[in-house]
């Protein structure tokens, strides 16, 4: 999504193709192997893929391969961030429910890091603490995606919400993955919402002056996805369990002109 930005260079677009494609690639994996035991070897393949681009052992074969390799240089793409796109994708086939929170916000962080460190890597920083800021977006942004497609997962069979969290407001986990609303199921929705809409605010803080105009590609996405918690918020909670909803096209590209012109300011 992000390397269609108008204001982002050649170079720039043609990094970020690469780490969404190779984002889309592992996400393919997962959807598309009926057993996972084939599809974990198949990521096992990717990890080893990443590891032989690191050690520099001669010309890779793949095509993505090929496309990345020069990037790791050019934009200092660290082994470890890579790696974790690939781990959270192991996670989603062998690990069956998240615990709590933070084990939900780990696996959001290594699922987002294309939206996050990576992606903010490309887009260019000068301090550290930009860093944190774009591991933030990352997270956030994957969180807010996990939010809104609730029914669409339970319809797979998949249910992300820590089982903490389930039973602080008592719902079941087969009421969700039957697609059956409850007034406990509804409050748990509204505090879940509550806490994603605060985590805008604190996060555009984290982002340094001195690269807020190198960011606006990461500002937009936490844009976008401050948009779609609006959209599910007006059509009503109870409906994450029937439709996925998704934020147009067109007002995307909005919200891309729009921050930057403007900037994000959360509400």
């Amino acid at each position: 999504m992000a390397f269609r930005f108008p204001f982002l260079s050649r170079a720039q677009r043609q990094a970020l193709v690469v780490l969404y494609a190779l984002q889309q690639e592992l996400r393919e994996v997962v959807q598309d192997c009926s057993e996972a035991n084939v599809a974990l070897t198949t990521l096992n393949w990717w990890q080893q893929q990443i590891s032989q681009l690191y050690a520099d052992k001669g010309v890779q074969e793949h095509p993505l391969m090929q496309a990345l390799q020069p990037l790791i240089a050019e934009y200092a793409l660290p082994q470890s961030e890579l790696q974790a796109l690939i781990k959270a994708h192991c996670t989603e086939l062998t690990r069956a429910r998240f615990q709590d929170m933070n084990q939900l916000r780990q696996y959001a962080c290594q699922a987002g890091m294309v939206q996050g460190r990576l992606g903010s890597r490309v887009l260019g920083f000068t301090e550290q603490q930009t860093l944190e800021f774009a591991e933030k977006t990352g997270e956030l942004c994957q969180s807010v995606k996990l939010f809104s497609q609730i029914g669409a997962d339970a319809r797979q069979g998949r249910l992300y919400i820590p089982v903490a969290m389930l039973q602080q407001f008592n719902v079941p986990a087969h009421q969700i993955l039957n697609a059956h609303g409850s007034a406990e199921f509804m409050s748990l929705l509204s505090t879940w919402l509550v806490e994603l809409k605060r985590q805008f605010k604190s996060i555009v803080a984290l982002l340094p002056q001195a690269d807020k105009y190198r960011q606006r590609s990461s500002l937009a996405m936490l844009a976008i996805s401050s948009a779609l918690l609006e959209e599910i918020e007006q059509d009503g909670l109870a409906n994450v369990l029937q439709y996925q909803l998704i934020v147009p096209r067109p007002r995307q590209q909005r919200l891309f002109w729009k921050t930057w012109l403007c900037g994000f300011r959360p509400v």
